[in-house]
């Protein structure tokens, strides 16, 4: 292969002779940087960069959450309900007392009487002669003065026992001593004892009043000497024998401006009732009848009207009656300024009353003291309502309970 051809050389510079001449810069007008110079600079940019790249960034400093609004309150816990009236009760340990049934006398001159607005029932009862008497339920109260306290009927004993109450009365009649004894209730007598408790006497005299009307209890009292005597002052709460509204709810039935029950045996024994847009206010032949505390007429959210076999106790000379309060029948309901017909039963002694609507459930009733009144079967009831003139009273005849009862 013949030699390859070498490049000719290039003559000597003039300027400095045997080196090659420089290279024209690339870029004419332009200096080239010397190598050292630029690898330095070069180094000094990373240098620079590398510092940037480790510098510590300024803190990002988190967004606060809003503050927060104020706090939700804590759901309320359901207020405790008496079962007898469907009122609020701020201590539900009150329904834990054992129930005191009081015997009140309810003769005109012993109006104005005591306790009765304290009272959780209120039942009113025939005796003779077309006089009633109030038997107060005390529950959740124990109010220091009750009365007039007076005698005591056989057939007030199964109304004590329905509640396993303390009872309490000042005497009674020969049936209901025939009875007391064997019935195992806790009674305190005011006229053939003189009980005491803690030292002080359960019943006392109030001397501004003539007797026989003016015999007075001390629940607290009755309460200690109770407690003295062994007997239990505690119990569990009473069953709710009512359904209740709720507030402002309007009642079933048939509107009811006055209400009249005419106890039979007395011409002025009479009671009217009058709705008042809050309570039937309660009126007698001789006025008003108010309460001993305020001084303001009772007026009680319901009225229970349970019709009751009745008849005059054979050979008895005062008169007196023997009315069943067991068994069932009729029973008239008047509650919120509405009235509608019911049934009652009770099916023994100690079995508690049941009070109960047309359909068999337990009646319902606007929240508010109730009265309950046992009245004779014979006897009559005129309902008015807003469109029935004086002449059209609601008449019911209770001269014949219903079939069936």
């Amino acid at each position: 292969m013949p030699p390859s051809p070498r490049e000719p050389s290039l003559p000597p510079s003039p300027e400095r002779p045997g080196r090659r001449p420089a290279v024209p810069p690339l870029h004419p007008g332009r200096r080239l940087v010397p190598g050292p110079v630029l690898a330095l600079a070069l180094m000094v940019l990373a240098g620079v960069a590398l510092v940037a790249c480790s510098r510590p960034q300024p803190a990002t400093v988190p967004t606060s959450p809003p503050p927060p609004g104020p706090a939700e309150p804590a759901p309320t816990p359901p207020a405790a309900v008496n079962p007898l009236t469907g009122l609020p009760l701020d201590d539900p340990a009150l329904l834990e007392q054992r129930p005191i049934l009081a015997s009140i006398d309810n003769h005109p001159d012993a109006r104005p009487q005591a306790g009765l607005a304290a009272a959780d029932l209120v039942y009113e009862v025939p005796a003779e002669g077309g006089i009633t008497r109030l038997l107060a339920l005390f529950v959740t109260q124990r109010p220091e003065r009750v009365g007039p306290v007076r005698s005591s009927r056989h057939y007030f004993l199964d109304l004590a026992a329905e509640w396993d109450a303390l009872y309490v009365h000042a005497g009674g009649s020969p049936q209901h001593y025939a009875r007391i004894g064997a019935s195992g209730l806790d009674d305190l007598d005011g006229v053939r004892s003189d009980p005491r408790g803690g030292g002080r006497r359960v019943f006392t005299r109030d001397n501004r009043r003539a007797m026989p009307h003016n015999l007075y209890a001390s629940l607290p009292v009755a309460v200690a000497a109770a407690e003295e005597r062994g007997w239990a002052v505690t119990a569990q709460p009473p069953a709710a024998p009512f359904t209740f509204l709720d507030p402002g709810a309007r009642p079933a039935g048939q509107e009811v401006e006055e209400l009249v029950v005419h106890w039979p045996g007395w011409r002025q024994g009479w009671v009217r009732y009058r709705w008042t847009g809050q309570g039937f206010r309660r009126e007698t032949a001789f006025g008003p009848h108010a309460a001993e505390e305020t001084g303001q007429p009772l007026a009680p959210a319901s009225l229970l009207i349970q019709f009751v076999p009745s008849r005059p106790i054979a050979g008895d000379a005062a008169g007196r009656l023997d009315v069943d309060v067991t068994g069932s029948g009729r029973l008239l309901i008047a509650t919120g300024g509405r009235w509608r017909e019911g049934r009652w039963e009770k099916p023994s002694a100690a079995a508690p009353t049941r009070w109960l609507e047309a359909g068999g459930q337990p009646v319902t009733l606007v929240p508010g003291p109730v009265w309950v009144h046992l009245v004779p079967t014979s006897t009559r009831v005129e309902i008015q309502g807003p469109d029935q003139g004086p002449d059209a009273a609601g008449e019911t005849d209770n001269r014949q309970a219903p079939a069936g009862n």
